[in-house]
């Protein structure tokens, strides 16, 4: 499983405002469920990312683990219009869900006994 994101800022060990203990690069997420997130990035892709872009975050669980626990690697770049793509129709997933739940929180109008 794959969720996308946008890429907000990219923290690589190398730039003069980051003290780093490794060399690994991560990336703050803007996620298509409106979380905001810090994940590393993968070692092959980490050179090419970049702020603004939409990425792939792999949600597959890891097998060093037992229980299933979720990658978080930001594992894919998309660009162009699969991007815009991707991101669209998550996004208008989001606001789907947003509306139907809007839509059970009002109340319902009271019923008038009087005539």
């Amino acid at each position: 499983m794959y969720h996308p994101g946008k890429v907000i800022e990219v923290i690589r060990p190398s730039e003069k405002e980051v003290t780093s203990s490794d060399t690994s690069v991560q990336a703050v997420l803007d996620m298509w469920d409106e979380n905001i997130i810090t994940l590393e990035v993968s070692a092959k892709i980490a050179a090419k990312i970049k702020e603004g872009q939409v990425v792939l975050v792999d949600y597959r669980p890891d097998e060093k683990f037992e229980a299933p626990v979720p990658r978080h690697l930001v594992a894919k770049i998309l660009e162009g219009k699969k991007a815009k793509k991707v991101w669209e129709a998550y996004s208008q997933m989001q606001e789907r869900k947003k509306r139907r739940v809007a839509v059970k929180a009002q109340p319902s109008p009271a019923q008038s006994y009087i005539q």
